[in-house]
């Protein structure tokens, strides 16, 4: 079984009283958080939620990290303040309204391969708008390795491009459930935390043939022709042997995607999509799959690399791609995501093509599928 250990301590300074209710509130989500190993090390993947009991605006002035091993060893110390050391999070979020609580990224998330992660000890320092008032809470982190149950195989065959996976930028990571929004429709996480979106792109990497596009094309909606891209109409395999859950290929290929909609379907956001349970804890979650292209009806079996539809662009989706992703559920509102090791594929670097046997893939990677010899 796996589990977290943390808790949370906050005071005022100087002259804190132990007895006084803690000001600054912080949360380690999820309540399982797990390392993930690639070439680049380990790596952390989770968020922290800061809530201000105060009656005043509170100033994030500094966040800092210190590693231990098994044996309570300091191996490693880290910090980021609002004055030389700064980070996107301190940027991003500087103040906490009174009264209200903010998500704030993890900023220490990558480590090298040999650096032991037994207990990570967070100390959060904040201040009143006046710098009269100063505050400090403080958490312990116990991550976990998490080994993927499930033999998973890249749901996508030729030249890949992960266009945006789940590093510490992608937009998978950064889902803030805690807008109101989110939480009046029932989402308490980040169920896409370890998404992938798959491309299908040329050797310069464009994933479209013909006139050059800019970013604007794609988030201003100009329209153009589902066909100009590679992806478009390509099949989607079975990255694991499961049972067929959820399915949907009724919605157009028209990129659009209407909030109101996940009232009715918590999966709503992924247009078409189609869902493998793996029968061990562990889903697939396949999105924006071409209308009309499932080849596949709940509670039917599947095995490795099946056909199972085609990309599409249905739902929140810029262009036709494939969001792919392992997660602890079928559903989004109280489903987190996993990590994923996938099997049998290829790097493509340059003129270079490295064969991995078993390995984990993120943002800019380009890939390409391997003939395992499986039958």
């Amino acid at each position: 079984m796996f589990f977290l250990f943390s808790f949370f301590l906050a005071f005022l300074l100087p002259n804190g009283d132990n007895n006084q209710a803690a000001v600054v509130t912080v949360v380690a989500k999820p309540a399982n958080i797990y390392i993930e190993r690639s070439d680049a090390g380990q790596h952390l993947n989770f968020d922290f939620i800061l809530k201000n009991q105060s009656d005043e605006k509170l100033i994030i002035n500094k966040v800092e990290l210190s590693v231990y091993d098994e044996a309570g060893k300091l191996a490693r110390r880290e910090f980021y303040d609002e004055y030389g050391r700064n980070s996107l999070e301190l940027t991003a979020t500087p103040k906490i309204e009174k009264q209200s609580q903010t998500i704030f990224y993890n900023p220490f998330h990558t480590f090298a391969a040999d650096v032991p992660l037994k207990k990570l000890h967070y100390e959060f320092s904040f201040s009143s708008e006046d710098r009269k008032r100063y505050f400090k809470t403080e958490i312990d982190v116990a991550p976990l390795f998490y080994e993927t149950k499930t033999d998973l195989i890249l749901p996508v065959r030729g030249r890949v491009l992960i266009w945006d996976g789940h590093d510490y930028n992608s937009h998978h990571r950064r889902f803030d459930y805690t807008q109101e929004n989110f939480v009046k429709s029932g989402y308490k996480t980040n169920f896409q935390r370890y998404g992938y979106d798959f491309v299908i792109v040329d050797e310069q990497g464009l994933n479209y043939k013909g006139e050059r596009r800019v970013n604007d094309d794609w988030y201003q909606a100009r329209p153009d022709k589902m066909e100009d891209y590679y992806s478009f109409g390509a099949p989607v395999y079975a990255a694991g042997a499961g049972r067929v859950a959820f399915v949907q290929d009724g919605k157009a290929d028209d990129r659009k995607f209407n909030p109101a909609d996940l009232a009715a379907d918590e999966r709503a956001y992924a247009g078409n999509y189609i869902v493998i349970d793996h029968l061990n804890g562990e889903f697939s979650w396949f999105g924006h799959i071409k209308q009309g292209s499932s080849r596949v009806k709940v509670g039917q079996t599947v095995k490795q690399g099946d056909v199972i539809a085609a990309i599409g662009a249905a739902g929140s989706s810029l262009f036709p791609h494939l969001h792919y992703e392992l997660r602890n559920g079928g559903g989004a509102k109280e489903v987190e995501g996993l990590p994923s090791y996938f099997t049998n594929f290829k790097r493509l670097l340059g003129s270079r093509t490295v064969n991995v046997k078993k390995g984990q893939v993120d943002t800019g990677d380009i890939v390409d599928w391997q003939d395992s010899g499986k039958k």
